[in-house]
């Protein structure tokens, strides 16, 4: 009777291996040799006594899909360099994940797999054609005849090579043997083939080997394949190019050129103030380049809008583009006021007079000037001297010389909180990521921490011996830069209000901050025209521009200094390029580059991308616009463009 139940369980186990395309090992040395098979670098021990622990997987659709959505979620939470090293396992596993599917539970189960996540493979067309070609296969085949499609055969009788460093691969082996993952250990040992390489060359996705290529291989791969197996030729027709070495190499000479060729200046878009006959004092444009803040001497602020009227319900509602093209892809600039105003004919006039009135009421019957002057904040009683939109732009900070700041609803143009707390004027202030806390200097020597549910200060740092005339936020919110007129730079923590660092290294005043916003770095913009770039880390000065002579001017590749005080630093969105303004009217962006120097150490440089004269004199290396009046600010959008506010010179 026992012997009857054995066969009938070997019969069932022999039928479920057919049908899974596997074979039954025979009785002797099958457990070793199945191990070997199966095991992954030690993740299966000699000793398991199940031959089969890697092979019975389910391919139940929810099993299958939770183990990719934890995998995903998992290399999100990693760092570089190991999360982009293991986004080239992604894709094989996919692939490989989606054919189970198919032949285990269904093309319906299979299809709502592969419409979930394949959207994040279309960025690269050999991943695209390649996932056409899998879903031709399987519309075209039955589930029963999958493995009849060459395209099919093909996938799994070949392999996809990546190469990882030997810390991301195991950090991966740790995470698949932490986790229950079967079937995304049995795909990885079966279809993967994992190059130990610490150059990171790997980073650009994996590359399908065919069968013929894998039985060239042995020895260093992780699955006995040797690195040498893989030049660049056949690399090159792994992925299905046909050239020659000599074309490889002239590909492989521009790309280098491309990647050591300055970038391409930023676009600058300048926006002058005419008959400021009430002395503008300040301006500031917020993040999405749609709203520019302007400061005078009598206390009022005005706010404009930089685009074309849309339809919305205010500064935080839904719009509606009303450019040639529509939608937010499309920049709107100033001469499609014509365009949109020649729409704008077509509506019925009592549609019009409609649309007012219900803009009346929700701005509380404050009429604004559609695509111009939105409102003129008054509350100050004495000049603006800085400005800061939150992270919505949904309200205002400003400061003054009345010792006060005060917070403006954007929507409705009231003031909605007055903070006091300094005891003399209030020269600067900046504004945390987030919007959780802002900072405010003073001539009264300090720096003090807001937060805009609290009118008092939270924390009053004070070490400055002169007024502070600048301040800036770390992209982390938890420090910050102050800048004085004592000619140091501090950092400060913003949780418990200690010095980080002191930066002493500047001869005159400091006026301007900005953080990289990888964190890393430190721009400070002095009295007399310099410009350093700190390294946070070390505490030391990368590269700097010096100010006050044109000795390098016009020497391509190289920043020429500034004439005057700098009055403005910003960053580009991946901290690769510096804007610097100063009050001479020139605006220069420069990239900061790393280079090496003659004994093997490294050295760092701000070569010059470009140079624009908003305002003022130029000289013969700069772009002028051949405009009078005062630089007031300049700052990098998130578009990664400039702009840039001039006021310009009148008659009183």
């Amino acid at each position: 009777m026992k012997k009857v139940r054995t066969e009938k369980v070997m019969a069932n186990v022999n039928d479920y291996l057919k049908r899974r395309n596997l074979e039954l090992l025979g009785s002797g040395g099958a457990t070793s040799s199945s191990e070997q098979q199966a095991g992954v670098l030690g993740l299966v021990s000699p000793s398991t006594p199940n031959t089969f622990t890697f092979s019975t997987t389910s391919t139940q659709h929810t099993h299958v899909d939770h183990q990719y959505v934890r995998l995903k979620s998992w290399m999100m939470e990693a760092s570089e360099p190991c999360r982009s090293e293991l986004s080239q396992v992604l894709f094989p596993l996919f692939v490989h994940l989606y054919l189970e599917l198919v032949t285990g539970t269904g093309r319906q189960a299979a299809n709502k797999f592969f419409k979930k996540h394949y959207q994040v493979f279309l960025v690269n067309r050999d991943y695209e054609h390649t996932l056409s070609q899998v879903i031709g296969a399987s519309g075209v085949n039955a589930s029963g005849d999958l493995n009849s499609s060459p395209v099919i055969q093909n996938l799994k009788s070949g392999k996809y090579l990546v190469r990882l460093s030997e810390l991301t691969l195991n950090y991966f082996l740790r995470y698949l043997k932490a986790s229950e993952n079967p079937t995304l250990l049995q795909i990885f040992n079966t279809y993967i083939e994992v190059e130990v390489d610490e150059s990171g060359a790997g980073s650009t996705g994996a590359v399908f080997r065919n069968p013929d290529a894998n039985m060239l291989a042995s020895g260093n791969l992780v699955n006995g394949h040797t690195p040498e197996s893989l030049s660049s030729e056949a690399a090159a027709t792994a992925d299905g190019m046909d050239c020659s070495v000599e074309e490889l190499r002239k590909v492989k000479e521009v790309m280098s050129a491309i990647r050591t060729a300055l970038p391409t200046p930023p676009s600058l878009c300048v926006y002058t103030v005419y008959n400021a006959y009430n002395g503008l004092s300040c301006a500031t444009v917020n993040k999405q380049g749609r709203l520019l803040s302007c400061g005078f001497e009598d206390s009022v602020i005005k706010l404009w809008k930089l685009t074309p009227p849309d339809h919305n319900a205010g500064l935080g509602g839904s719009k509606r583009g009303m450019g040639p093209r529509g939608g937010i892809s499309h920049t709107l600039l100033a001469c499609d006021d014509s365009r949109t105003e020649d729409d704008e004919e077509g509506m019925e006039e009592e549609e019009k007079e409609e649309d007012e009135m219900a803009t009346d009421v929700r701005n509380g019957g404050r009429r604004r000037n559609r695509g111009g002057e939105l409102f003129a904040l008054r509350g100050h009683s004495g000049p603006v001297f800085d400005m800061a939109f939150t992270h919505e732009s949904s309200h205002l900070l400003s400061v003054s010389e009345d010792c006060t700041m005060r917070l403006w609803d954007l929507e409705s143009g009231q003031a909605v909180a007055l903070y006091r707390g300094h005891h003399y004027p209030v020269w600067c202030l900046a504004v945390s990521p987030l919007s959780m806390y802002v900072a405010t200097g003073s001539y009264d020597n300090t720096v003090r921490i807001w937060c805009t549910d609290a009118t008092y200060p939270l924390r009053t740092l004070t070490g400055h011996t002169r007024s502070v005339d600048s301040v800036a936020f770390h992209p982390n919110g938890s420090y910050i830069a102050s800048g004085s007129c004592d000619r140091g730079i501090r950092l400060w923590q913003v949780t418990d209000g200690d010095v980080a660092r002191i930066l002493p290294h500047h001869k005159t005043a400091i006026n301007s901050l900005s953080f990289s916003p990888n964190g890393k770095y430190l721009a400070s913009g002095g009295e007399d025209g310099t410009v350093a770039v700190w390294d946070l880390a070390g505490g030391r000065v990368l590269t700097e521009l010096f100010g006050g002579t044109q000795a390098t001017a016009g020497v391509p590749g190289v920043a020429t200094p500034h004439m005057d005080s700098v009055v403005d630093l910003s960053w580009s969105t991946d901290s690769s390029l510096l804007m610097s303004a100063s009050s001479d009217g020139c605006v220069r962006t420069s990239q900061l580059k790393q280079g090496i120097t003659s004994d093997g150490g490294s050295s760092w440089d701000l070569c010059e991308v470009g140079q624009f004269q908003c305002c003022g004199s130029s000289n013969d290396s700069s772009t002028s616009y051949g405009l009078g009046g005062s630089l007031l600010h300049t700052s990098f959008t998130c578009h990664n463009y400039v702009t840039a506010v001039v006021a310009q010179d009148v008659e009183r």
